[in-house]
């Protein structure tokens, strides 16, 4: 009995955390990858986290967004990636377009579209 307790208090807690992003956020967006994932999240007072994880390397981006018709410009609060800072919108895709390489995310929240 105390086990199926504490299955359902970590069940409560891992959906409020979830709820409570996905009621903050504005943009959610991610790519998985066979040893890691790299997920966006960009919030209502224009700021945003991109963490990038693969094994053995994980990375927290930081910063403020910029939107202008289907582009955001992300200011980093650190270097820029690879991948660059501006993205475009493209359906369900995010797609990063100045970098070295071009970064698509599939995007699941998106209330900048709407």
């Amino acid at each position: 009995m105390k086990q199926i307790l504490i299955i359902i208090f970590i069940f409560f807690i891992i959906t409020s955390c979830k709820r409570d992003l996905i009621k903050d956020g504005i943009l959610m967006a991610e790519r998985e990858a066979p040893i890691g994932f790299n997920h966006l999240r960009v919030f209502r007072d224009s700021t945003f986290e991109f963490e990038y994880k693969s094994f053995p390397n994980s990375k927290l981006h930081t910063g403020k967004i910029r939107i202008k018709n289907d582009t955001i410009i992300f200011k980093y609060d650190d270097s820029i990636p690879a991948f660059g800072d501006k993205a475009i919108i493209d359906g369900k895709k995010l797609i990063y377009t100045n970098g070295n390489y071009n970064e698509i995310l599939e995007i699941w929240l998106d209330s900048i579209s709407d």
